[in-house]
């Protein structure tokens, strides 16, 4: 109808869509992911550090002990004639006193002692292994002393003199020896890293 002003609908709010869950949880995995992957490399060099700085520790307190730790005792002054010239002495009882009437097991002992010497290589196995011959020189000489005479009662005293004279040879070596390698126990004993360190050879039985 003219003259009449047009009557207009109410205008509507523009509409707003729900927040979507999903979407915000996707968002957060995204940047907890990237978060991840930025700390990884820094979470990777700070490893790397550590494994650096344990092998340096290591590294440096094995050359502190390898400078302390005496030359092996085999090699030490006259060890090695020394316990070449003791097992000849303990095969000359052994030869000696298989005249006599001596238990087998006996023999049988010291040849395996002498054996036992032979494959010793550090001070502590032929500390070992020469306490073992010592033992078993004794009482083979013990049981053959009663049963021989003359001349062969006079060879099998000179071989275990013989034998007794290079065991205190072989004695003032280890002192010696062991000397040395006090030194070497007590830098062992203040390292942080002793427990994945060879501990210092020592002669034992002195």
């Amino acid at each position: 109808m003219p003259g009449m002003a047009t009557q207009r609908a109410p205008r509507q709010a523009p509409r707003q869509d729900a927040p979507n869950p999903q979407n915000g949880a996707k968002a957060q995995q995204k940047t907890g992911f990237r978060n991840r992957l930025y700390d990884l490399p820094r979470a990777a060099g700070i490893v790397g550090m550590a494994v650096l700085l344990g092998i340096s520790l290591f590294m440096g307190n094995f050359r502190a002990l390898a400078g302390a730790t005496p030359t092996a005792f085999i090699r030490q002054g006259d060890v090695a004639s020394i316990l070449e010239d003791r097992m000849d002495a303990a095969g000359n009882v052994l030869t000696v006193a298989g005249r006599a009437d001596v238990d087998t097991a006996l023999l049988d002992s010291a040849r395996s002692a002498i054996t036992d010497l032979q494959e010793a290589e550090s001070a502590r196995e032929i500390s070992r292994a020469d306490q073992r011959l010592t033992s078993a020189v004794s009482a083979l000489v013990a049981e053959a002393s009663d049963a021989l005479e003359g001349e062969d009662q006079t060879m099998l005293t000179r071989a275990a003199d013989d034998f007794a004279e290079q065991g205190s040879f072989l004695r003032q070596e280890a002192r010696t020896y062991n000397e040395q390698a006090e030194k070497a126990e007590e830098l062992y004993e203040s390292l942080p890293t002793k427990f994945v360190l060879p501990e210092p050879d020592v002669y034992e039985g002195i």
